[in-house]
């Protein structure tokens, strides 16, 4: 149950954040956007450590772990941006809760039991999610450039998934808000050095760091929690339900760049809290 209220935050977190990627990438280079964020994210983490004093060694066996996280997740914010610049939101958004698939079966190979109930509870979260996206009026939403979407959201799944494992992994060794620091300040070094080597754009326009500010903060307690999670039974329960963060930033979508819902979309969110329900059980 605690696994479940870390993925609703992360997913209500993540929804709003990837909105504000889809708006802000119209007009800033998402290069810049990508970094700004990142580092907004470790400046609320570094405050949150001082804050709470939430000090922790970290072993040598979590290093590698780490390492691992912060790449993937570098991985993944790369393949999110993209993906979400291009749209349209109702694309990009099913392909990348997809990490959740990915997640439980990791949590399989690594022997968690999943029973037969609770694989289907977790199909009905995915199916409805993909619903919700896939039955959007296509006519109002952009028609070029689907490949790229498709290619670069799939990219993200797969990162994200290796991203909560890894970095729950870590998390056994420490804890929740130190792995996340780390984790950050490798994705950090990773994306500025191929900013650099690639000679992308490195700052955003001055007006665009507000917003960059509060995508920095939902997104480092996204993050958060979902590596927090990793302290409580069934940690991948977290990154499944997170995979409803598409209902936000649809919705956010619908209202403020007129991609429209329609009641067989609502349906579909009918169909993600029965399963999210029966995972609660």
């Amino acid at each position: 149950m605690i696994s479940l209220a870390f993925g609703l935050v992360a997913a209500a977190c993540w929804g709003i954040h990837d909105f504000c990627i889809r708006f802000i990438s119209q007009s800033v280079p998402i290069s810049a956007c990508m970094l700004a964020v990142m580092v907004f994210g470790l400046l609320f983490q570094t405050g949150l450590l001082v804050a709470t004093g939430s000090y922790a060694s970290v072993p040598a066996d979590a290093i590698l772990p780490l390492l691992g996280a912060g790449i993937f997740f570098a991985i993944a914010n790369c393949g999110l941006y993209v993906a979400f610049q291009r749209g349209p939101v109702w694309l990009a958004a099913p392909l990348v809760a997809c990490f959740s698939i990915v997640s439980v079966g990791i949590a399989m190979i690594g022997g968690a039991t999943i029973s037969y109930g609770q694989g289907a509870a977790v199909l009905m979260v995915l199916t409805g999610v993909t619903l919700i996206a896939v039955l959007a009026d296509k006519m109002t939403t952009q028609e070029t450039g689907k490949f790229w979407t498709i290619i670069s959201a799939l990219i993200a799944a797969v990162a994200f998934a290796g991203t909560f494992a890894f970095g729950q992994t870590a998390t056994e060794m420490t804890n929740g808000l130190v792995s996340a620091m780390i984790m950050r300040i490798v994705a950090i070094c990773v994306i500025l050095t191929g900013i650099l080597a690639l000679r992308l754009p490195l700052w955003p326009a001055s007006g665009a760091w507000g917003i960059l500010a509060i995508m920095g903060v939902l997104d480092g307690i996204a993050i958060l929690s979902i590596i927090t999670a990793g302290n409580y039974p069934h940690p991948e329960y977290a990154a499944v339900t997170t995979a409803i963060y598409g209902l936000p930033t649809i919705w956010l979508a619908s209202v403020f760049l007129k991609e429209r819902i329609n009641l067989k979309q609502w349906g579909g969110c009918l169909i993600v809290f029965i399963g999210i329900g029966y995972l609660a059980l």
